[in-house]
């Protein structure tokens, strides 16, 4: 009975008086157990993500292209650059990466037009990913290799936005199986470094043309801050960051340089409302990440995704990298308030018997990158034709679900279609700790049988997210109850 009076009194404060005849809903939404973790990990657009190349107009992957001192080999010395795609996804099925850094390599067009070889090429490519069910981080770019090969001189500024020109309707026609676009194209790997003389005085042109050729509700990434501040005002808040070599710690090479730098604390206020993702550097490389440092650093910058590919089990299992080592890290909510780390809520320490469960810090890592969000106080009364929601959204992960397209609250009919839906707030306004309260009012649909309210949190190819609640899914949508 005291639940039921608290209940109500959040439902007073959040919709107002109504009249004393309507009916009033309270659903119940327990927290999703621990043990239940699988069903968070296909979430799109959140968590790891892999990480693969094709070179556009041979249709191969780039990598198997150039021996170890960049020497190109030939394209039938290529590999298939799908097959390549399709192996890495099954062999990391147990990470569940929902997304993937994709390199088009432009190499072999740097002095001519795409032509139609390279859209087919591209255009087969990212329907192999929608096959998949996974969402595509996409980078152009023109050198593989630092060496050899190396020199930015290979393409020329006109033919590189000749190419942009070109590729905004293909960015535009995939737009739903993209999670992001990077601001490739300069530099070996695009990542805007040890590029030719040429390109000194040119940035602002180029990063401008990248966005612009970019929809405006694709988020686009830069590899460093003083990129994002070429972009025109009025654009800039589109543009977030990837950070190429996260270690947990201070170092010139990340995003922002050294954290005590002017231009990473612009990155740090910036980084709640734009889409930040990255990778740790190679695992054979003498600079090494630490696995505590890394969780902080991601909650610090609010990241949204990482690479599981990099220092992870490269080559397989044999050697122990940064987040393997992460696997033997205990995890409790004592450890995590030592550590300054966000806590998450009981269950997920929890089996669903209420049993304790062993956590570890690369599950705390691969659960709350990106959005994780739970509902409570979730009720409705139907007054009149209308059905009014009320309910407290709580984001538990390290960012607001900024890649995907909306959260609505929507009803939904014994057929499972949905009759009537309404945003239920911008997706910006779920941060990171935020306990958020929410209501919205939902027409009932003349004639309408029997219909229970429901949560869609979707993506641009309209797929569906969980929340950490334990509740029926159904067709994308989290099913909170009946409402009639």
């Amino acid at each position: 009975m005291k639940k039921c009076c608290i209940l109500m009194l959040i439902i007073t404060l959040l919709m107002g008086l109504v009249p004393a005849q309507a009916a009033m809903i309270a659903f119940d939404t327990p927290p999703l157990p621990g043990e239940s973790f699988r069903q968070l990990l296909q979430n799109p657009n959140r968590g790891f993500r892999l990480e693969t190349y094709l070179s556009v107009g041979s249709n191969k992957l780039t990598s198997t292209l150039y021996n170890k001192d960049g020497e190109y080999l030939g394209a039938a010395k290529g590999q298939d650059a799908q097959m390549y795609l399709i192996d890495r996804v099954y062999a990391y099925k147990q990470e569940s990466p929902m997304m993937v850094q994709v390199y088009f390599y432009l190499t072999e067009y740097r002095d001519r037009d795409l032509d139609q070889v390279a859209f087919t090429n591209m255009n087969d490519y990212l329907q192999t990913c929608r096959n998949l069910g996974v969402t595509v981080s996409l980078r152009f770019s023109y050198i593989f290799t630092q060496y050899k090969e190396g020199i930015q001189d290979v393409v020329s500024l006109e033919q590189m936005l000749r190419h942009m020109e070109q590729l905004k309707p293909f960015i535009q026609e995939n737009r739903d199986v993209l999670f992001c676009l990077e601001a490739g194209f300069v530099g070996p790997w695009g990542e805007w470094h040890t590029y030719s003389p040429w390109v000194n005085g040119n940035e602002k042109t180029i990063i401008n043309a990248i966005v612009n050729m970019c929809p405006e509700d694709l988020p686009i990434v830069v590899r460093n801050g003083w990129i994002r501040e070429l972009v025109a005002a009025g654009n800039r808040h589109r543009v977030g960051y990837h950070d190429d070599y996260v270690l947990g710690y201070s170092h010139g090479w990340s995003v922002g340089g050294n954290w005590n730098t002017k231009d990473f604390k612009q990155i740090e206020k910036n980084s709640p409302r734009v889409l930040v993702k990255g990778e740790m550097p190679w695992g054979d490389e003498a600079t090494k990440p630490d696995a505590w440092g890394v969780a902080k650093y991601m909650n610090m910058l609010h990241f949204t995704a990482l690479s599981c590919y990099h220092n992870y089990r490269e080559g397989g299992f044999s050697r122990t990298y940064t987040l393997s080592l992460a696997k033997q890290e205990a995890v409790t909510a004592d450890i995590l308030r030592q550590k300054s780390l966000a806590v998450p809520y009981d269950a997920w320490f929890q089996k669903k018997d209420g049993q304790a469960m062993n956590r570890n810090l690369f599950e705390y890592i691969r659960d709350f990158l990106g959005y994780h969000l739970q509902v409570k106080d979730a009720a409705a009364r139907v007054n009149g034709n209308k059905v009014e929601l009320a309910m407290v959204m709580t984001n538990y992960g390290f960012a607001a679900p900024l890649a995907m397209k909306d959260i609505e609250a929507v009803l939904v009919d014994e057929a499972g279609n949905i009759v009537a839906r309404q945003s239920l707030c911008k997706l910006e306004k779920l941060q990171s700790g935020e306990a958020v309260p929410l209501q919205v009012s939902l027409d009932i649909p003349e004639g309408a049988g029997k219909l229970q309210a429901g949560i869609y949190l979707y993506d641009f190819a309209g797929k569906g997210a969980k929340l950490a609640n334990d509740i029926p899914f159904e067709n994308g949508v989290n099913i909170l109850g009946a409402v009639n």
